[in-house]
Parts: structure tokens; C-alpha cells; sequence
């Protein structure tokens, strides 16, 4: 469904205790708004339409968007993770204000608390209050704000950190902090009464799994079959969240076969992912982000077969959302929400509430089914579904490298690397196999443009590059800059020049 409609049927829902509509931006009004929301469990301002439901729009969008975000974000305390979008209904700009519910509350604007009650905002009374105040102390409890043992400063990784002040501080995001660590830390309450919280550890250890190792996550392909008869890779990954979503993305990359299609009306070839990448980190993001870690037996996996490919994590829907609510307009409630506002801070999460609808329009734009939400013992699965069926995920990888290759050629270059290739395993065997065909076929290319042809890691192809120099196999010619790699002369001779 296209994200006009989504805002269609969420203005047609009119105001409630999790919505409410403003014809026109006052940057106080909305404030009062978005603090009730915070106090209890999120919603969305949308801005621009009449408390009837008639869209009046909003002039000058762009700027007062960008305005309105920094407003909310200075003048409601404690600092809260707000999304300000410009959308389109019709030929009007609106403004969509979107909250989930507060993990530090009370949450307070100009001096007062406010709270939602029904479709109004109002001051909380000195009952509310303390029932927010309780809830507060209980969210304190909650399992990533419990301390850390034995974790000290040096077991984070700075350089992580300060990649993330650095974000915060130039996207405007958040407000603006210097770069001292603790400092940083201690506002988000990553540091609290001298101990790390098991947060901080998630987001930022340099080997989180030594302190908590229900952090993993298992990343499995498998080479044939429905139910996993063989294996073509499986790994544990032990890295803190951040090093763990990149680690995917590489993996993601690398198994994830292109598929070859012919453009109806125009008579080019279209490469792709079988599956939007765009989607696919979605995914992986929703899983490490809202996934319960309190369970020291609770898994994450990403799982590839050869039709399908399914993201699961341990933990269950909050009571309020429903599976099929996953693929509509909703508001988010994060299980984790110290988690998700270091991600959402950081950009890794774009707009509160959006990301599931944001994997459902990826798959529908690539023609392919829409992917299914599932929950089955105390787990949630992501499933999507292939194009198209591949016999192998590593014939995939290959076909494009061998496509107009003959089976003299094939045959020989496995003979020519039959000395370098002695007593390794089959993995390495194919890479450095496919590394030749590839300065074969495409002379003069360096070790980046090889490492992006066979899919590798550019350290790995290095290695392999220097096993095959060192038996004179292929050579460098030209100069640092601009030379590159070409068949040696021993090897071209026994291939033979025709390609």
C-alpha cells in the first residue's frame, strides 16, 4: 500500500488517545501533545488536517519540518526520540509528529507534565504523576538497564562511540554533546552509579558476547534443500549490535545470489539482490533492535535456503500490536527502548513506526510476494520469499563470473591452479580458481574491482592474489595507481588465448 493511502486511513481513524489532528503548526501545542503521547504509550500528530479530517496542508513544509523536529527536541526533557516527515496527500504537504511511548517518564514541556486522557491532553493530576513515577522505577529494572558486571570503560570501543556522538551532533538528531564518553554515556543513561548498563555493552562492547552471550546471532546458508541437509556457511556472530548488522550486510552480499532479467520493452539486462538489500536490513534491524535479551537461551538467526530467506529473534509482540498491524500505519513500541534510541539517534532507524512498512513496499517493488510475520515459541519470524527457486546460493555467486566461459577454458584454469590449490579447503580452492578466471577474462583490473567481481572480502582476495603471484600465475603491471593484474605468461599459454 502506498504511503499516501497509509496516511489516508490513519487520518480517517480520527483523533484518539493515540492520534491527534492540527490544522495549523504551533510549535507549543504540538509540544503539549507529543509530551502527553510520551507519557503514556506514544502516537501521532499529524499536522495540516482539520479535526474533521480535511487536509488544509502545511506551507512551506520543508523548513517548518526541520524547525519543529529541533524545537520538540530542545524543549521537551528529558530528550526523547521524535520523527518529524514531510508527506504528500494529494497535492497538499503535511507534517507527521510520531512518538513512542517514553522509557524515562515523566517527560515534562514548559514546566508540566502532561498526560493523554482519551483524545485530550492535559496537565497530569498528582495521581498520574506518581503512577508515572512508578512506572519509571519499574522501567529501571528493565533488563538493558540493569548494571553490567564487571565491565569497564575499556571494554567498550571508543571509536564506536564517538562515531555515534559525531552522527548525533551533525544529523541534528539529538542535542549536541562534546565528545567526552562518559559524559555521552551518562546522558543516555548507558552509565549510571559507576557501571556500564547491559545497553552499553549491546551497542558498544568490543566483545560483548564474554558478558552477555545471548548476543549472537547464527548466520546460516544453506547449500540445498528445504530443511538444511548441507551447509555453505555457517557462522556465529559475537560483535556488539552495530559491528553485528554490518557483519550481515557483508554476509548478505556475498550469499545473496543476483538474478540476470531482460526488460520487456527494452532489450537491456537488469542485475539485482533476489532480495531488496533495503528490505532485508529492515528486517535484520527489527530483530536485533526489539529482540528480548533477558532470556540467556534466547536466540537471533538469520537463516538463507535457496527459495527463501527467514529473520528470526527471541521475544514477542507488545500486547497493544498485532501481526497484522505490522504492515500498517502503527505506532512503535520497542521492547528495548534505550536500544532503539541510540539507533534511532544514530540513523540506523529512519522513521519511528515505519520500518515494517518500509520491508513490505521493497518486496512488492522488486514483484515479489509480501513477506510474512510469524510468531511461534516465544519468537518472531520475518520470512521472504524468491523470485525465483535457485538449485545453489554459491552457483549464484558464480554464474555471472562463468556466463560465456567454455568448458575447455573452465577445465583448464582448474588444472593451472591444481599447485596453488593443494591441501586447502574447497571454499578457498573456488575463490582463488574464480580469481583467475576473472583476471582472464578482464585483464588489468585491481585487488577491489576482483574482491567486488567473485563477492569476497577484499582481505581474503589478497591473499589469495599473493598465492597465485607467487606461482607466477598472474602478475601486476603498470604503475601503483593505475596498473593492474594480467595473467602470467606460463599460465595464459597452457588456458591458450581464446576466451
Amino acid at each position: 500500500m502506498k504511503q499516501q493511502q497509509l496516511i489516508r486511513d490513519l487520518i480517517q481513524q480520527g483523533e484518539s488517545e493515540q492520534l491527534e489532528l492540527k490544522a495549523d503548526v504551533r510549535n507549543e501545542v504540538i509540544a503539549k501533545t507529543i509530551c502527553g503521547f510520551l507519557n503514556g504509550e506514544g502516537g501521532q500528530v499529524v499536522v495540516g488536517v482539520t479535526d474533521k479530517g480535511k487536509v488544509v496542508g502545511v506551507s512551506n513544509a520543508e523548513k517548518i519540518e526541520t524547525e519543529l523536529q529541533r524545537y520538540l527536541i530542545e524543549n521537551i526533557v528529558p530528550e526523547a526520540p521524535v520523527t518529524v516527515s514531510r508527506e504528500q496527500v494529494g497535492d497538499q504537504n503535511i507534517l507527521l509528529v510520531k512518538v513512542w511511548g517514553g522509557s524515562k517518564k515523566p517527560y515534562v514541556f514548559g514546566g508540566s507534565i502532561f498526560y493523554r486522557r482519551g483524545s485530550q491532553t492535559v496537565p497530569a493530576t498528582s495521581k498520574e504523576i506518581s503512577e508515572l513515577i512508578h512506572t519509571r522505577q519499574q522501567t529501571d529494572v528493565h533488563w538493558e538497564r540493569q548494571p553490567a558486571l564487571r565491565v569497564e570503560l575499556n571494554d567498550l570501543d571508543p571509536e564506536e562511540i564517538r562515531n555515534t556522538i559525531n552522527h548525533i551532533n551533525e544529523s541534528g538528531r539529538g542535542k549536541k554533546l562534546s565528545d567526552d564518553i562518559l559524559e555521552f554515556l551518562s546522558y543516555h543513561g548507558l552509565y549510571q552509579n559507576g557501571h556500564m548498563s547491559n545497553a552499553a555493552v549491546l551497542l558498544f562492547g568490543k566483545e560483548p558476547a564474554r558478558f552477555i552471550p545471548q548476543c549472537r546471532v547464527r548466520f546460516s546458508v544453506f547449500g540445498s534443500g528445504k530443511i538444511g541437509a548441507s551447509f555453505s556457511e555457517d557462522r556465529l556472530l559475537e560483535g556488539n549490535l552495530f559491528k553485528n548488522i554490518e557483519d550481515i550486510q557483508d554476509l548478505f552480499k556475498k550469499h545473496i545470489a543476483f538474478r540476470s532479467e531482460f526488460d520487456k520493452t527494452r532489450w537491456q539486462r537488469t542485475d539485482g539482490f533476489l532480495y531488496p538489500m533495503a528490505a532485508l536490513r529492515e528486517g535484520v534491524m527489527n530483530a536485533l533492535v526489539h529482540r528480548d535479551y533477558s532470556n540467556v537461551a534466547g536466540t537471533a538467526s538469520v537463516l538463507v535456503y535457496p527459495d527463501k530467506l527467514e529473520i528470526s529473534n527471541y521475544g514477542k509482540l507488545p500486547n497493544q500490536i498485532k501481526l497484522a498491524d505490522l504492515k500498517r500505519n502503527h505506532v512503535s513500541l520497542p521492547h528495548n527502548p534505550d536500544i532503539a534510541q541510540i539507533c534511532f539517534l544514530k540513523g540506523y532507524i529512519e522513521k519511528i513506526g515505519r520500518g515494517t512498512l518500509k520491508i513490505v513496499e521493497a518486496c512488492k517493488n522488486a514483484g515479489l510476494r509480501e513477506p510474512v510475520w510469524s510468531a511461534e515459541d516465544s519468537s518472531i519470524k520475518l520470512t521472504f520469499f524468491s523470485k525465483v527457486k535457485v538449485a545453489s546460493v554459491d552457483k549464484g555467486l558464480s554464474g555471472g563470473i562463468t556466463e560465456g566461459v567454455s568448458k575447455e577454458v573452465l577445465a583448464k584454469v582448474e588444472g593451472v591452479t591444481e599447485g596453488v590449490t593443494e591441501g586447502v579447503t574447497e571454499d578457498v580452492k573456488d575463490k582463488i580458481k574464480r580469481i583467475l578466471l576473472v583476471v582472464y577474462m578482464n585483464e588489468g583490473l585491481k585487488i577491489p574491482e576482483i574482491a567486488h567481481k567473485i563477492e569476497a572480502p577484499m582481505k581474503s582476495v589478497e591473499r589469495y592474489v599473493k598465492q597465485l603471484r607467487d606461482a607466477a600465475l598472474i602478475e601486476f603491471k603498470g604503475a601503483p595507481r593505475t596498473g593492474g593484474y594480467f595473467v602470467a605468461k606460463k599460465a595464459a599459454t597452457r588456458i591458450g588465448k581464446g576466451k
